[in-house]
C-alpha cells in the first residue's frame, strides 16, 4: 500500500475509535460547568494534570517502550508485554509501601490508584496498536466514552456528587477499558513470569527511562500553567483557564488521531531512501491544517465559551486564541519528535524539552502578574514555538525536514493581526476584516496542496 493511503487508512481508523472519547472533553464542557463549581472545576484539572505527570514517572515511561517495540517485526511480543507489565508491578508495589506517606496528601490515594489504572490500560491499549491490533484499540476508545459519558450523569447529575462523581468517573471508565482489552486480546496469553527476559527489559528501559526528564519537562511546558496559576491567582481563575483549554483541545484531538497513525509510519518509513521527503511533506500539510484551525477558532473564541459554559467563565475566550497556538506549536514539536523516537535516539529530546520547560516557567513568573491568566497562554505559546525551531535544528542530524518558512511566517502575523481584532471588535467594519484575515489564512495554507485536493475530489467523483 502507497505510504500516503497507509497513513490515511490508520487514521480513518483511529479517528473512528479516538474521536468520541477526545471529543467527550469538548461536550462535556457545559455538564461540568453547570454543575461544578469554578473552583471544584479547577481542582479536578489540576489533579488530572498530576496524574498526567506522575504516569511516566512512576511506570518508567515503560508504556512507551512496549508499543516501540511491539511495533518491531524482530520482537517477540509476549516478552515485550510481559515487561512491561513486570517493570510497572515492582514501581506499583514501592508506591503500596508508601501508601501511609501519600494517604496525608488530600486526593492523594486517589491519585495514585488512578495513575497505575490508566497507565496499565494505556499499556494494554498501545500494545493493541503496536501488534496491528487498531481495531481493537479503537473500540477500547469508543467504549471508554459511553462509560464516562453514562457515569458522569449518574454520579454528577443524578447522584450530584460533584467533584467526587466527576474523579469517580474516570476510574471507572479506566477500569472498564483495562478489563476489555484484557478479554479482547486475550492477555492470558502473552503474560507469564517465564516470558521475563531480563535483556530485552534493559533495551526497554534503555528506550523509555530518559522520555521520564523529557516528560517532566514536557509537562512543565504544557500543564505547569494551572499550577502557577492555582498558586498566584487562585483555583477560580485556574477553572476559567480549565475551560479556554478546551476549545484549543479539539485541534489536539484531531492531531492525537492523526499521530497515533503517523507513529507507525514515521517508524516504518524511517529508514527509506527519500524519508525527508516524506517528512517534510506531511509536516507541511499538518501545519497548514493546524494554521487554518487555529484560525477559526480565534475568529469564534467568543462565541465558543458563550455557548459551551455559563457567564462566570466568559472572561475564558481571551485566553483560547493564545492557547490555541500554543497547541499548534505543541502539535509541530511532537512530530518532529517522531524523528528520535522512531531513531530510537529517545535522549536527544531533553535539551530542547527542557529548554522549553525553563522558558515556559520563566513566562508564566513574568506574565502572570502582568497579564492575568492570560499571560499563562502567552507563555505556553512562545515556548512551544521554540521548542519546535529548536526540534527542528537539532532532528538535521538524522533526517533534513524542509519547512516553507514564509507560509509560516505569514500565517503567524495573519494570527496575530486577526487576535488582536477579537479584542477591538466593536462594528461591522473590524467583523469584515476579522472574516478577510480568516480568508487569507485559509486561501494561502490551502493554495500550495489544492492540485492534491482536486486529484482526490476527481478520483472520488469516478
Amino acid at each position: 500500500m502507497d505510504r500516503y493511503k497507509k497513513l490515511f487508512s490508520n487514521s480513518a481508523i483511529f479517528a473512528i475509535g479516538n474521536l468520541g472519547s477526545k471529543m467527550i472533553t469538548f461536550v462535556m464542557v457545559p455538564l461540568y460547568t453547570r454543575y461544578l463549581t469554578t473552583s471544584q472545576y479547577g481542582q479536578s484539572d489540576v489533579l488530572s494534570t498530576i496524574v498526567s505527570l506522575l504516569t511516566p514517572i512512576l511506570t518508567l515511561s515503560i508504556i512507551d517502550a512496549v508499543f516501540r517495540f511491539a511495533i518491531d517485526k524482530a520482537s517477540d511480543n509476549r516478552q515485550v508485554l510481559t515487561n512491561g507489565i513486570y517493570i510497572s508491578l515492582i514501581s506499583a508495589v514501592i508506591c503500596l509501601l508508601l501508601s501511609p506517606i501519600i494517604a496525608r496528601f488530600h486526593y492523594g490515594i486517589y491519585v495514585c490508584v488512578l495513575t497505575y489504572a490508566s497507565a496499565i490500560e494505556s499499556m494494554f491499549q498501545q500494545f493493541a496498536r503496536g501488534i496491528g491490533r487498531s481495531k481493537l484499540y479503537a473500540s477500547t476508545g469508543i467504549l471508554m466514552t459511553i462509560i464516562t459519558v453514562i457515569s458522569n450523569i449518574i454520579m454528577i447529575v443524578l447522584f450530584g456528587w460533584g467533584l467526587n462523581g466527576y474523579l469517580a468517573s474516570m476510574l471507572i471508565a479506566q477500569i472498564g477499558g483495562l478489563l476489555y482489552l484484557l478479554i479482547a486480546l486475550k492477555a492470558w496469553r502473552y503474560i507469564s513470569f517465564n516470558n521475563i527476559n531480563k535483556s530485552l527489559a534493559i533495551q526497554m528501559l534503555i528506550y523509555s527511562v530518559p522520555l521520564i526528564p523529557n516528560a517532566v519537562s514536557w509537562w512543565l511546558s504544557n500543564s505547569a500553567n494551572k499550577i502557577f496559576i492555582a498558586l498566584m491567582i487562585g483555583a477560580s481563575a485556574n477553572g476559567i483557564y480549565a475551560v479556554a483549554n478546551k476549545i484549543p483541545s479539539l485541534i489536539s484531538v484531531f492531531y492525537t488521531i492523526f499521530t497515533q497513525a503517523w507513529q507507525i509510519s514515521a517508524v516504518e518509513e524511517f529508514k527509506s531512501k527519500d524519508v525527508g521527503k516524506f517528512f517534510s511533506t506531511v509536516l507541511s500539510a499538518t501545519m497548514s491544517v493546524l494554521f487554518i484551525g487555529v484560525a477559526l477558532l480565534t475568529l469564534l473564541s467568543k462565541i465558543l465559551v458563550y455557548i459551551l459554559s455559563t457567564p462566570d467563565y466568559y472572561s475564558a475566550w481571551q485566553i483560547v486564541p493564545w492557547l490555541s497556538l500554543a497547541v499548534l506549536y505543541s502539535c509541530v514539536s511532537s512530530f518532529i519528535g517522531t524523528v528520535y523516537t522512531s531513531s530510537m535516539k529517545t535522549g536527544q529530546l531533553l535539551s530542547t524539552t527542557m529548554a522549553g520547560a525553563v522558558i515556559n516557567v520563566l513566562m508564566n513568573l513574568i506574565m502572570i502578574p502582568v497579564m492575568g491568566v492570560v499571560g499563562a497562554g502567552v507563555g505556553a505559546a512562545v515556548s512551544f514555538a521554540i521548542v519546535s525551531v529548536l526540534r527542528l535544528r537539532e532532528s538535521r542530524r538524522f533526517i533534513y525536514i524542509s519547512v516553507n518558512w514564509r507560509l509560516v511566517t505569514a500565517s503567524q502575523i495573519l494570527i496575530l493581526i486577526e487576535l488582536g481584532l477579537m479584542f477591538v471588535f466593536s462594528n461591522l467594519w473590524v467583523g469584515f476584516a476579522l472574516a478577510t484575515v480568516f480568508l487569507l489564512i485559509v486561501v494561502i495554507n490551502v493554495k500550495p496542496f489544492w492540485p492534491v485536493i482536486q486529484t482526490a475530489v476527481k478520483r472520488f467523483r469516478k
